[in-house]
């Protein structure tokens, strides 16, 4: 069962304060929290809400539920129309056995159970992570130079390229990857990665 009540020595410790600090603003209107017994709890909507308005970047779990709810994270839309949806695309990512991501340009926009074990990282932190931080910049080259290249001639196929990963560790792995463009979303591309 998700968890959606959080107690005030959470929310404090997400917010960098004291749990009585907490308590305080709880007591006093600036958060709504739940009285159960002496003390209160915090639902899911408020945390984030409060969170947000504070630009304390979510927890995984709170980031998990916010994507579920709303279609967003920290403010980044993932569309749900139809055959577009980026969404249904990071579904589809999910049913490739290799590594693989999705991304634009400047930010990942999700990335498989196996492309994060290979990265180290897990797949809610990868949303909205800088591909800076994932590939070369011999890579990041390569894939706005192929992103310009298809829109100046569609319908070609994916291109293949040797980079360098990087990991959370700061380890590097060499990679081939191959970039494809996804139909009809503009500057969105799936890289999956064939070691």
């Amino acid at each position: 069962m998700e968890k959606t009540l959080f107690s005030t020595t959470e929310v404090a410790g997400w917010l960098g304060v004291f749990h009585t600090t907490a308590r305080r603003w709880i007591e006093r209107g600036k958060i709504k929290g739940i009285r159960v017994g002496r003390n209160y709890k915090v639902p899911i909507e408020e945390a984030i809400r409060v969170l947000n308005s504070y630009k304390v970047p979510l927890p995984g779990l709170l980031k998990d539920y916010e994507l579920k709810k709303t279609g967003q994270v920290n403010g980044t839309p993932f569309y749900r129309d139809g055959s577009n949806s980026i969404l249904q695309k990071l579904l589809l990512v999910e049913e490739i056995e290799n590594p693989a991501f999705v991304c634009r340009q400047d930010a990942i926009l999700g990335a498989n159970k196996a492309c994060c074990h290979l990265l180290g990282y897990n797949q809610v932190d990868m949303i909205g992570l800088d591909v800076g931080k994932v590939l070369d910049e011999t890579a990041q080259s390569k894939l706005i130079e192929f992103a310009q290249e298809r829109q100046a001639g569609p319908g070609k196929g994916a291109a293949n390229y040797v980079v360098s990963l990087k990991g959370k560790e700061s380890t590097t792995k060499k990679a081939l990857i191959s970039i494809g463009l996804l139909d009809r979303i503009k500057g969105v591309f799936l890289l999956v990665i064939r070691n």
